[in-house]
């Protein structure tokens, strides 16, 4: 019988897509890891003399699945970079066109039961910020090939990472076209997703069931912004109807002075007029989406004075 307190995950950049490297493997810090191989099949429509199924066929696989944390200053920057597909250019991050795939290790080590997922791409991107609770991620991941072993697959990886995990609470002043909303627009929740809408691309004359590729297309970011009611919450809305982009910056600072700061130059508000009963606090939310300009995040590691 298997615990899940003892699946342990661990990942590995690959250098071609799909072939696992030899090298140091790192360990995931993971409040899940739903990464499996989905098999798809056609069942056969022959007639016979028999009103029984004649059973199915292997046509490929779907392969992939979430990966979900707790953030961490430091912890995700790789699969950060995977799904922006840019790289960490002095301590700042984009959307670019760079393809970073990785080797994911998925160990089940109370039964002795290991898994490999390869080629795994960031298929989409997730961060929701609450009004009270953690700071959470999730990496949706699509991988082109899966094995699996009795033996372990990452040997002696490398510690996880001991940074603080974050909450509301490490969300510092929130800037809309730099000016804060402190006491004019209570921000109570956001969130942020980035779709990198991969297409996978399936091929004939090889024995691997999963696709041949994953093709990223349109980056489409979005997220929400819930703010209490009040006029400048008010002012922000109504760009609904303008379609004036407005500029969105807060930092993410954990308890050792580690931070990342979002930068969001341009999107475009979407929303309804709030309404509630006499007991209700008015909230509006307002969706976003990204426009022209890339978001970036800065990430700013303590330095002892």
């Amino acid at each position: 019988m298997s615990s899940g307190a003892k699946v342990v995950s661990h990942i590995i950049a690959e250098v071609t897509p799909g072939v696992t490297p030899a090298g140091a493997w790192d360990t995931l810090r993971l409040t899940g890891n739903a990464l499996t191989p989905t098999v798809n099949t056609a069942v056969s429509d022959e007639v016979n003399d028999s009103r029984l199924s004649q059973g199915s066929i292997v046509t490929s696989a779907d392969i992939g699945g979430d990966l979900t944390a707790e953030l961490s200053f430091g912890s995700f920057d790789k699969l950060l970079e995977a799904a922006f597909y840019g790289n960490w250019t002095s301590n700042v991050l984009t959307v670019g066109d760079v393809r970073h795939t990785f080797s994911i290790s998925k160990g089940y080590v109370d039964v002795g039961v290991y898994s490999v997922f390869k080629g795994a791409h960031v298929s989409t991107f997730a961060l929701d910020i609450p009004s009270d609770g953690k700071i959470t991620a999730t990496f949706n991941m699509a991988c082109l090939d899966y094995a699996d072993s009795e033996a372990p697959i990452a040997v002696t990886p490398g510690a996880p990472t001991t940074t603080p995990f974050l909450s509301n609470n490490n969300v510092g002043t929130i800037l809309v076209d730099g000016t804060s909303l402190e006491g004019v627009a209570c921000v109570s929740a956001m969130t942020i997703n980035l779709d990198n809408s991969l297409q996978a691309q399936r091929c004939i004359g090889t024995t691997r069931l999963g696709p041949g590729a994953q093709i990223a297309t349109e980056a489409a970011i979005t997220g929400t912004i819930v703010l209490a009611w009040s006029k400048r919450a008010w002012e922000i809305w109504k760009n609904t109807f303008t379609r004036l982009p407005v500029a969105i910056e807060f930092p993410i600072t954990d308890s050792l002075g580690n931070e990342y700061v979002f930068e969001f130059p341009a999107v475009e508000i979407d929303g309804e007029l709030p309404s509630g009963g006499k007991r209700d606090l008015i909230e509006v939310t307002l969706n976003y989406t990204a426009a022209k300009l890339a978001p970036t995040i800065t990430r700013i590691p303590f330095v002892t004075p």
